[in-house]
């Protein structure tokens, strides 16, 4: 193991801490300073008792310093308490545990169906060197580029197709330039050129000149593609009434809930810190 790949993984490993740490205090003060945070409903509720009424407002006292309640929360995370939802009433642990798998099933499959996908219309767009192919797979990717993910979502539900479909669908073209661009430096390489003039078969073409030469690139490009699949699973998740993790950040957005964003953002941020940590160590690994 190389010196440099050392350093670069502790800088690696530095990035990443900062990240998580200023991601979740940037969530938390968007949420805090949102227009209407101070505003309960509860507070003219009847049915609520005087006392339980003080411990929400002191609570929110809390809340309302949020440096001080930022550094407490990180020290109970780090026990790995992420506190009590305010507007569930359940602890936000139990939450992300109990959501997790549906959102972790749309990722994954979107996110392969995606990439595959993309890369499908990339090779058609470079490899055949043909006028209609291109135009197809330019098209196509242009289509639904232009189509919004929440939208795409919408259709396949109501068609009661999968939805991993639809994150597949929208992840497509926008892994297709990159790929195209790939695919393209790899057509005009001289070690694919000689392969090629000696007849190597295509399936050896594909796995050991293509696919080997460009597993650094395509590992990054699939941490990448990670993130923008979860980025699409929230409208997609809160519009089909999935209940996954997206549904949930979308409740807690509406409901101002501040224990259970602060939560949510620590873990989303350290799972995309971490992804594209890694994709930045494997495409500098492959240089």
């Amino acid at each position: 193991m190389s010196r440099s790949f050392l350093v670069s993984a502790f800088k690696g490993l530095l990035n990443l801490a900062l990240i998580v740490l200023v991601g979740g205090f940037a969530a938390a003060a968007l949420v805090r300073y949102s227009p209407g945070f101070d505003v309960d409903e509860n507070s003219w509720n009847p049915k609520i008792s005087a006392a339980t009424l003080a411990a929400m407002h002191a609570r929110r006292e809390q809340e309302n310093q949020l440096p001080r309640f930022y550094a407490h929360y990180l020290g109970a995370a780090l026990h790995g308490d992420l506190g009590k939802s305010d507007s569930l009433r359940v602890p936000v642990a139990d939450l992300l545990r109990d959501r997790a798998p549906v959102t972790l099933n749309l990722v994954t499959w979107g996110t392969a169906g995606g990439l595959l996908f993309g890369a499908s219309l990339a090779w058609m767009a470079v490899w055949p060197r043909r006028t209609a192919p291109h135009a197809i797979a330019v098209s196509a990717n242009g289509l639904l580029l232009a189509i919004p993910p929440a939208v795409l979502g919408l259709m396949f539900f109501f068609a009661e197709a999968p939805l991993a479909l639809a994150v597949a669908l929208a992840l497509m073209p926008r892994v297709f330039g990159t790929m195209r661009a790939l695919f393209q430096d790899l057509y005009a390489s001289p070690v694919l050129l000689a392969a090629r003039t000696r007849g190597v078969h295509p399936a050896v073409l594909a796995f050991r000149y293509v696919l080997g030469a460009a597993a650094p690139q395509l590992l990054a490009l699939s941490g990448v593609a990670l993130v923008l699949a979860f980025g699409f699973i929230i409208p997609i998740e809160a519009l089909c009434d999935v209940p996954g993790i997206g549904q949930l950040a979308w409740k807690a957005a509406l409901a101002r809930d501040l224990p259970l964003l602060s939560g949510m953002a620590l873990i989303i941020t350290l799972v995309t810190a971490c992804v594209q940590t890694v994709g930045d160590l494997t495409s500098g690994a492959g240089r």
